[in-house]
């Protein structure tokens, strides 16, 4: 999956899972991509056609919105986790950058 342009796995999922979850069910855009290791069959369901399982079984939505939390805070930790990289990648570029600079400003051997 890609997080803030950085690959970061967060999960993995099986035979049975599910994703997409956290825009089916708040409309928010989606935060992550999914790239598959092997092939799949996979089933998109729609709003109209989830709203209706909902009204068969409202007893889902409490577990649903257990595996909403669960997901978010897992994406929320690797985030910061691919910031705190991001940052080190950008002083590492940063850093030779400079040195580059100040070996060529005294002509140093590079």
């Amino acid at each position: 999956m890609t997080v803030d342009g950085v690959n970061q796995d967060v999960a993995s999922l099986g035979a049975g899972d599910y994703f997409g979850e956290m825009g089916m069910m708040t409309g928010e855009p989606r935060t992550s991509t999914v790239i598959a290791k092997t092939d799949l069959k996979c089933y998109r369901l729609g709003k109209e056609g989830f709203q209706a399982v909902l009204h068969r079984r409202p007893e889902l939505v409490e577990s649903l919105s257990k595996t909403l939390a669960q997901r978010r805070i897992e994406l929320e930790s690797v985030r910061e986790e691919a910031s705190e990289e991001a940052l080190r990648e950008r002083l590492h570029k940063t850093q030779g950058a400079f040195l580059r600079r100040i070996r060529n400003f005294f002509a140093l051997q590079q």
